[in-house]
């Protein structure tokens, strides 16, 4: 342990009769226990000593340890009869004395905690005494060692036992005799006896973190559990990362079973009354603003069945970006199996934005249909357009909930399952799979030529018989972006990523193994970092100013307008007016004008109509119907008219800066953003975590500082510790649970937790082929004993040992 600077003698595990000291030329001896620490003594002395009868023999003796930085007293008493006793020294007013008088016995019994902390050793709670009135007069508390471990007769196992491994546990008792007694004396307790003399040697300073009286989950770790917590992070994890603030594992005061334990506690608050708990929570925030808000449903039994809620910024987001909904109801994320359906948008930043949420113990028709019955009441009009997957039960609803909605199914769902569903030998044929993308995701063609081109692909591929793709070329009107050319900003979601990138978003942030009163903690944590994204870029948009790749002044136009993103996009369609669009013809008819123009890009040629009567400009590509965004075939047209601005009927306003803050009231409601009093606490002491960060950075490497400022907080600590001292542990512990919960444990639940239920998404999957053959080819291959290969597979199934087998037994 540690490098002394002056000569050692090392006290450890051999049992000797006689001990020898030297000076630093000789050998070192060893003198201890087995399950003692070892301890690195100096001593100048060379005489040598020998232990053979006669008096007790006393060393006083200085442990150094980390470079002579840390040092400990320890006084070592050898009697005749082999034995010997550990006498620990430490500063006056550390030790406890015979007389010595405390208000309560918690404060004396943490002061002899306090004591063996700083000597080395543990402490028990051992006999004590009672009067009539239950107030304890009479206190023992012991060395952790103190007593025997008593061998107990078990009984038999049984034939369901034999299977379980018993746990082996080591018994920390030696028999030592180290004590205080506490006695009541009216107000006060005093120290009647106090036995200071260990049988055993103690910790050694580089051990001493491990004593329970060095461990213990103070508030500091607790809040940062607890914030860890806020995000999915989980113990382990939570307990390396702050490793990494205080310096090391020595430095953190407690253990990662520490850790995990307090994570166990804090789920287990609220067990049986968590769904109770969180309705609590959102009754208190309809509260505080008017504009949020919830419903939900129970079961005969008051079980939650569902729940739909959606805050004031939610419906903000979709008063302005609600034309075109994304409703996915295929995760479970909580411990119940609740489904988590939520409402996605696309901002004028192309990034999803969440319109609200809700929980369904059921996947069928009367589930879904409430669920969108609360979501249309809530957001006071309905969407254009909804995509969902081809579940029944959700078609079913939206046909009777959102009649005048167009319903559209999500391409990513579908295209997946053409992968799976093919023949095998099509799932890797990457002619195939470009042909039928072509075909599929083309929203430049006609429904007519969609049909002849799909009828091209099945023929060439001996697919025409094939079932699955015959169904879904029947609900073709449902999902192929031909047949959606004609319908308001139907391209929104035509990327395969957006669901990929709603899962992705949301699985950072929820646990399947939460509560409900966790989950919602953690979806808040999820829109707060979905929200927090888009303020960054609308401060990027606010601040900067991109470059121009023309004079043409519309372009200068659409910089003042769009956010950066869709500039960006516009930009590019400007400057391909400009520099790869060609007029191939114009033609006059009265008021209108047609143009043939070849962008550039696509073989084909597009038609677009000038009206300069009404100021109209239509394109046969359609983007601005489809998008909501001016092609560049019209801005050709722009450039030939000599349009300066972009004309208003032109410009969406969820594509423009301004947005959000043209939404001040839906449905009549304000949904300005307000303050959330419940946060204002969270708010002082993030502040508090920002200063104190900013305070240590400072520092740099001025030691005096440092300790300086170390000083003054832990003086600050020892002064409220003598104020809240008052307050049991319990107490305290209950008290963060329920602010991190928001809420106390009702005595009686008058609504009950979801009845946990398996649903269509639950439980594992089965994995299709090509998923199979994809993750195989990821495996390292293995060399093969029999074939001398490296390969996917082992002896077992090579096909060289199933030859040798196959001809040894014929």
């Amino acid at each position: 342990m540690g490098d002394g600077e002056v000569d050692d003698l090392l006290i450890g595990d051999d049992k000797r009769d006689d001990l020898q000291m030297g000076d630093g030329d000789s050998d070192d001896s060893m003198i201890g226990d087995s399950d003692s620490d070892d301890l690195m003594i100096g001593d100048g002395d060379r005489d040598d000593l020998q232990i053979r009868g006669g008096d007790d023999i006393q060393m006083d003796l200085t442990v150094q340890t980390h470079g002579g930085q840390n040092k400990q007293r320890v006084k070592i008493i050898f009697s005749p009869g082999k034995t010997r006793s550990y006498l620990p020294i430490c500063e006056p007013d550390m030790k406890p004395y015979i007389g010595q008088r405390f208000p309560t016995l918690h404060d004396g019994i943490e002061f002899y905690r306090r004591y063996g902390a700083i000597c080395g050793f543990d402490v028990r709670l051992g006999t004590q005494r009672k009067d009539r009135y239950g107030r304890i007069t009479l206190k023992y508390v012991y060395c952790h060692k103190e007593g025997e471990k008593h061998s107990v007769a078990k009984k038999p196992p049984t034939d369901a036992e034999t299977s379980k491994s018993a746990r082996r546990l080591a018994s920390k008792r030696s028999g030592c005799k180290a004590f205080i007694l506490l006695i009541n004396s009216g107000s006060t307790y005093f120290v009647k006896k106090f036995e200071e003399h260990h049988s055993h040697a103690l910790c050694s300073e580089r051990y001493k973190h491990f004593l329970k009286a060095n461990r213990h989950m103070n508030p500091g770790h607790q809040r940062f559990l607890m914030n860890c917590a806020r995000v999915n992070m989980g113990p382990l994890k939570s307990y390396r990362l702050y490793k990494e603030f205080v310096g090391g594992y020595s430095n953190v005061g407690c253990t990662s079973v520490e850790f995990k334990n307090f994570s166990r506690d804090l789920k287990a608050y609220g067990k049986g009354c968590d769904a109770q708990m969180l309705l609590t929570n959102l009754f208190e925030k309809r509260e505080l603003s008017k504009a949020f808000y919830f419903d939900y449903d129970t079961d005969n039994n008051d079980h939650l069945t569902r729940l739909f809620w959606s805050d004031p910024i939610a419906r903000r987001n979709y008063a302005a970006f609600g034309d075109v909904v994304s409703f996915d109801a295929t995760y479970t994320t909580n411990r119940y199996n609740m489904i988590f359906a939520p409402f996605i948008g696309m901002d004028n930043h192309r990034r999803i934005v969440t319109f609200g949420a809700g929980l369904l113990s059921k996947e069928d028709t009367n589930s879904y249909s409430w669920l969108l019955e609360k979501f249309k009441h809530c957001m006071a009009r309905s969407p254009h357009m909804i995509i969902t997957d081809q579940d029944q039960g959700m078609k079913n609803a939206i046909e009777r909930v959102l009649p005048e909605t167009r319903h559209r199914y999500c391409m990513w769902h579908i295209e997946k399952k053409i992968g799976e569903r093919v023949p095998f030998q099509l799932r890797s044929n990457k002619s195939f799979k470009k042909k039928i993308d072509a075909v599929i995701w083309s929203d430049l063609i006609e429904p007519d030529v969609f049909v002849k081109e799909w009828d091209k692909v099945l023929d060439e591929f001996n697919l025409k018989d094939h079932a699955w793709l015959g169904q879904i070329f029947d609900a073709r009107e449902k999902w192929i972006p031909a047949y959606f050319r004609d319908y308001p900003l139907s391209g929104l979601f035509r990327t395969t990523s957006l669901s990929e990138s709603v899962n992705s978003f949301f699985g950072r942030y929820l646990n399947k193994a939460s509560n409900l009163v966790e989950f919602f903690m953690q979806y808040d944590g999820a829109l707060e970092a979905q929200r927090h994204a888009q303020d960054v870029l609308n401060s990027e948009t606010a601040s900067s100013i991109p470059k121009m790749k023309t004079p043409l002044p519309f372009e200068k136009h659409a910089m003042e307008i769009y956010t950066k993103k869709i500039f960006l996009e516009t930009q590019s369609e400007i400057a391909a007016s400009c520099y790869t669009c060609r007029i191939l013809s114009i033609s006059n008819d009265g008021p209108c004008c047609a143009y043939k123009i070849n962008d550039g890009i696509n073989a084909e040629v597009f038609d677009v109509v000038y009206n300069s009567n009404e100021g109209t400009y239509i394109c046969s590509c359609k983007k601005f119907v489809r998008l909501g965004l001016l092609c560049c075939h019209i801005f050709v047209l722009f450039k030939d008219t000599k349009i300066n601005a972009i004309p208003e009927k032109y410009i969406l306003d969820r594509w423009t800066k301004n947005a959000i803050q043209k939404i001040s009231f839906v449905d009549g409601i304000d949904v300005t953003d307000k303050d959330d009093p419940m946060a204002e606490k969270e708010m002082a002491l993030s502040r508090l975590y920002s200063e104190f960060y900013h305070c240590v950075g400072l520092f740099d490497s001025d030691t005096g500082e440092i300790n300086s400022f170390q000083l003054a907080l832990k003086e600050y600590r020892e002064s409220r510790s003598t104020i809240d001292k008052s307050l049991p542990t319990q107490s305290t512990k209950r008290r963060l649970f329920e602010n991190f919960h928001r809420s106390e444990v009702p005595s009686v639940a008058s609504i009950l937790p979801p009845v946990p239920v398996y649903t269509k998404g639950s439980g594992k999957r089965i994995k299709s082929a090509a998923e199979i053959a994809m993750e195989i080819s990821k495996k390292p291959l293995r060399l093969g004993k029999k074939c001398n290969k490296r390969t996917n597979h082992d002896s077992r199934n090579c096909d060289k040992f199933s030859g040798e087998a196959t001809s040894s037994a014929s």
